[in-house]
């Protein structure tokens, strides 16, 4: 198979230019016009474009960023208010004032849009289309969205053959019968504990897979880039209108996942029967067992070149790693699943006021730095368990293995057959600096592609 280039078309670069040059265009017109109300009413422009100043400042903290940093956002956004209309007072320079909000509003908006980061696309591969593909579904999964989205008729009209999940479901066994008749695609409308264990069936077999976002948060199609709202746009890529990528799979042991392997406090709690009907219950039942600095977990983390740890209270693996705080995409997302490096991010306290210090960051959305938190990618990490078991959560599902447990990832060995037509992983706005107009000006010259593109995905919050 070749590589296909997928690049965002033309008409999105030139709309990235035409907004760099409306926000450079902007700011000049401002800067001069500032100048000439500077010397006409020299202290009320001085003061009135410092309190624009602080308004500008103050809303792109609250676009471009969350938790306490959004709150100082709102609060310096509201004194460059309040401090613009006492201003207004001076009815002379009313109109020189008007001018000057409206400009930075202008640029400010023209330069979010223009450096707003495009999501990062894994190039497509050249492949046929599949002449027989098969496709398990559950009927139950996310509520009854096969039903509801009337997913199994679309699938047969797209030439599919497909089949019900039932509780007595031999799932491998479905999927090695259908390769047997001929199947050169697999597919399953599910979760992701469903979606994993179809790609571990196609992987061996060198088959494409399709996913379709038929479960409850469907992780894996998040960060595929998928239609989570209308999961039967998914079976475009079944004819022409699909194209085929190249991911990692990620491998507890034998076990394939494709988001990620949790232990300690998340494994515990999805390992309890009564989780699936009580969640919430559930969690505030077991959470303070497993929180409590005195616990002891029991697991001794290790990979090479990082510290080893002992007795965290989670260990969180993830096929690719999660964005960060500091990056232009939602926490808890993937920016890139072809990174060919597990995310590993491990929290480790031992006492009060760590766990305090831990999710007073956390919930701030800063960048995360305390002794307590640990974070790193790598190919591969390596569990023990005093007790000789280790009991995970893999894609949501609670498994036990002997210790110790080998995770690691397989770089660029799962296809993918997604729809051309996507909406892409989620991205953030970008960070403005004191760079911006260079930024700006090489935009508009189609110097770079606008805002640094997600290319360089690492893990620096927890996911």
């Amino acid at each position: 198979m070749g590589l296909r280039s997928n690049d965002p078309s033309t008409d999105i670069h030139k709309r990235r230019r035409v907004m760099a040059f409306v926000a450079l265009a902007t700011m000049a017109i401002t800067v001069v016009i500032t100048l000439a109300g500077l010397a006409l009413h020299p202290y009320v422009i001085l003061v009135s474009s410092a309190a624009i100043a602080l308004i500008v400042a103050g809303v792109v903290l609250i676009i471009t960023t969350r938790g306490a940093t959004r709150v100082l956002g709102i609060a310096i956004a509201v004194s460059g208010i309040v401090a613009w209309v006492w201003m207004l007072v001076d009815g002379d320079a009313i109109k020189f004032m008007i001018v000057l909000a409206a400009g930075a509003a202008i640029a400010t908006v023209s330069a979010l849009l223009a450096l707003r980061p495009r999501p990062y696309r894994p190039p497509a591969q050249e492949a046929r289309t599949p002449r027989k593909p098969f496709i398990l579904m559950n009927q139950r999964s996310g509520g009854g969205k096969v039903t509801k989205f009337e997913l199994d008729d679309k699938a047969r009209a797209a030439g599919a053959e497909v089949a019900y999940l039932e509780p007595d479901t031999d799932v491998e066994a479905a999927l090695r019968e259908a390769i047997a008749d001929g199947a050169d695609l697999l597919g399953a409308a599910g979760g992701d504990g469903t979606q994993a264990l179809v790609a571990q069936i196609a992987v061996e077999h060198d088959l494409p897979i399709v996913c379709i976002p038929a479960g409850t948060r469907n992780h894996f199609a998040l960060d595929l880039g998928l239609d989570r709202k209308d999961p039967s746009r998914a079976l475009d890529a079944l004819g022409e209108d699909g194209e085929e990528i190249l991911i990692d799979l990620g491998w507890a042991e034998d076990r394939a996942f494709v988001n990620n392997v949790s232990l300690g406090a998340y494994a515990e709690i999805v390992a309890r029967p009564e989780y699936r009907d009580a969640k919430f219950t559930t969690v505030m039942t077991v959470l303070p067992e497993v929180t409590d600095p005195s616990a002891r977990s029991g697991f001794i983390v290790e990979a090479d070149g990082e510290p080893r740890i002992e007795d965290p209270q989670l260990v969180q693996v993830a096929n690719n790693p999660y964005a960060g705080a500091d990056e232009p995409a939602p926490a808890g997302t993937r920016p890139r699943l072809d990174t060919g490096e597990l995310g590993v991010d491990i929290v480790a306290y031992t006492n009060t006021t760590q766990l305090g210090d831990l999710v007073a960051q956390a919930l701030a959305g800063t960048t995360i730095r305390s002794k307590a938190y640990h974070s790193w990618t790598g190919p591969r990490v390596r569990i023990s368990s005093r007790d000789g078991v280790v009991r995970a959560g893999v894609d949501g599902e609670a498994v036990e293995f002997q210790s110790p447990l080998e995770i690691s990832i397989a770089p660029a060995t799962l296809r993918v057959r997604v729809p051309k037509e996507r909406p892409g992983p989620k991205v953030g706005w970008p960070r403005l600096h004191r760079r911006i107009v260079i930024r700006l000006w090489d935009i508009m010259l189609g110097r770079r592609d606008a805002a640094d593109a997600i290319e360089d995905a690492s893990p620096s919050a927890v996911g």
